[in-house]
């Protein structure tokens, strides 16, 4: 089952030693035509990054021939939690997300990755859930405006306690605008939650973005290093009618020292397995 070169895309996240041009200059050598930015220091601050410097970024991006096709702010170790019982916390994430809808306008991105957040192991998951709702409804709304979609994740039980599941992510769908978001794979969390793929094909044509790496004994390692079926994984998705994009996540400390290696592994692999 071969997939175009253009439903590729490297990921920024274990590039954060090294400087953006660095990054996109790797996708260019790559042949990947596209790209997922990690909005965190230091490359997509978005605390501190202004209109100016991410339309000089839009440049960058456009003088190599490439496009953005998802913007993911960093939300797992931040002070950001759309569910945040502490009201000013929660209020300050919201408004961390529309920055990353923002930059995304700007950048000329279709989509930013949203995960629930989280509520107290010991408090009421029903409480936190509303939170987390409210929030997503706030920012879809918001994304809407700017012309954005929202694409919902799922995180391990070690992250979340609101949304872990494929079902889940219908449910918490269900309360978001119309077309304002979509749900999406991480292949890797998927494996480590012991989740069959099925569970997310049965999203049918709504499945609109796949995380795509190793896995065992670490998570986020580059293909070939762990002991996934991805190559069966990817063969199951296009059968099922999937034509959305498959981005790089590979963040992984052990890739930061090289992390130009990792990728050229990364698609070494998918031509070897006639992927690409």
């Amino acid at each position: 089952m071969r997939v175009d070169r253009n439903r590729i895309a490297l990921g920024s996240y274990h590039y954060f030693r090294y400087p953006l041009d660095y990054f996109l200059d790797t996708a260019v050598e790559l042949e990947v035509s596209a790209v997922e930015l990690w909005a965190a220091a230091p490359h997509l601050c978005l605390e501190l990054i202004s209109d100016r410097e991410l339309r000089a970024i839009r440049r960058q991006l456009r003088d190599r021939g490439l496009r953005v096709c998802c913007v993911t702010p960093e939300q797992c170790t931040y002070p950001v939690n759309l569910a945040a019982e502490e009201e000013a916390l929660r209020r300050y994430s919201i408004q961390t997300f529309q920055r990353a809808i923002q930059a995304a306008a700007l950048l000329e991105a279709p989509l930013v990755l949203v995960t629930a957040g989280c509520g107290y192991f010991n408090r009421p998951r029903e409480e936190a859930w509303e939170r987390s709702a409210d929030s997503l409804n706030q920012l879809a709304r918001y994304a809407q405006a700017h012309g954005v979609r929202l694409a919902l994740e799922t995180l391990t039980p070690l992250s979340s306690n609101i949304l872990n599941t494929p079902e889940q992510q219908r449910e918490m769908l269900k309360r978001l605008p119309p077309g304002s978001a979509l749900p999406m794979l991480d292949i890797g969390q998927m494996a480590y939650m012991n989740q069959d793929l099925s569970r997310y094909l049965a999203h049918g044509p709504a499945l609109g973005h796949v995380h795509l790496h190793d896995s065992h004994p670490n998570i986020h390692m580059a293909l070939g290093d762990g002991d996934l079926p991805v190559d069966g994984c990817i063969a199951r998705l296009e059968e099922a009618g999937y034509r959305g994009m498959y981005a790089f996540e590979c963040n992984d400390a052990a890739y930061r020292q090289d992390p130009r290696a990792a990728d050229r592994q990364n698609i070494a692999w998918l031509e070897s397995h006639n992927i690409l």
